[in-house]
C-alpha cells in the first residue's frame, strides 16, 4: 500500500488567478494572496513527511498548472511534479491517478490551496479515515469541497458529469461515489478564500486564533493592509 498526497496548484499570475478576488481587490493583490495560500499549503504537506503526523507518511505530489518554475524554489526534494491534465476537476483527478499508477489498495488524498483549514492534522485524519472507508471528503460550507481522498481508483463515471464549481458539487460527488457502492467519511467543514467576504471571515478567525499554519497568508494580508 502506498499513500500519496496530491496538491493541485496553479501559477499565481496577476489577472490569471483568483478571478473574484481580482475583481474585488485587483489582480496584483489577488495574486499575492494566491501565492501565500500555495506556500502555506506546501508547508502543511511537507509536515506530513514526519511519521509522527502520519504513519506511513505519504509521498508528495504537486500537480501544477501554468508551469512549475515558480514553485520549485519553495519545494523540498520530497516532491514529485506532474502536470494537471483535463478541464474538469474529475478529469484531472483521473489523469493523476493514472499517471501515478495508483493500485487498488493505495490511498490518495487530493487537496487544493483554497482552504486555510487544511492543516497537517486534518490531512492525517483523512488518511486515517481511508483505513475504514472507501473515500473521504472535506466539505465546504458553500456546497463544494476542499479535500477528496480515495482508496484505489474509482470508476471514472463516479467523477464524470458533476456540476463542478457550483453549490451542487459536493452533493453530486457524494451521489456519484455512493452510486458505485463506495463508503464515504466526512471531515470537519471548511471554507475557501476566494472572495472579499471570505477574507473578512478569515480575518475574524485569525483575530480569534482559530486557525493554525497560515503564516504566509497572515503576513501577506498584513502587508496588503487587509
Amino acid at each position: 500500500m502506498v499513500r500519496r498526497l496530491v496538491l493541485f496548484a496553479e501559477a499565481p499570475l496577476p489577472g490569471h488567478t483568483r478571478g473574484r478576488l481580482s475583481e474585488e481587490l485587483g489582480p496584483v493583490a489577488a495574486a499575492r494572496i494566491a501565492e501565500a495560500l500555495v506556500r502555506d499549503s506546501v508547508v502543511a504537506c511537507e509536515a506530513m513527511c514526519d511519521p509522527v503526523q502520519c504513519d506511513p507518511p505519504p509521498r508528495l505530489v504537486l500537480a501544477h498548472r501554468g508551469g512549475a518554475e515558480w514553485l520549485t524554489p519553495m519545494l523540498s526534494a520530497d516532491w514529485r511534479l506532474i502536470e494537471q491534465r483535463g478541464e474538469e476537476l474529475g478529469d484531472r483527478i483521473q489523469s493523476a491517478l493514472g499517471e501515478l499508477a495508483v493500485a487498488d489498495d493505495d490511498e490518495t488524498v487530493f487537496i487544493g490551496v483554497d482552504c486555510p483549514q487544511v492543516t497537517p492534522q486534518r490531512i492525517a485524519q483523512a488518511f486515517s479515515d481511508l483505513e475504514e472507508s472507501d473515500a473521504v471528503l472535506g466539505p465546504c460550507d458553500t456546497g463544494g469541497f476542499y479535500l477528496i481522498g480515495m482508496r484505489g481508483r474509482p470508476s471514472a463515471a463516479a467523477l464524470h458529469g458533476l456540476r463542478w464549481k457550483t453549490a451542487d458539487a459536493l452533493g453530486d460527488l457524494i451521489a456519484g461515489l455512493e452510486g458505485f457502492g463506495l463508503t464515504i467519511a466526512r471531515l470537519t467543514p471548511g471554507y475557501n478564500v476566494d472572495t472579499a467576504e471570505s477574507l473578512r471571515r478569515l480575518a475574524r478567525d485569525l483575530a480569534a486564533d482559530a486557525l493554525d499554519g497560515v503564516a504566509n497568508l497572515t503576513k501577506t494580508l498584513a502587508d496588503l493592509g487587509l
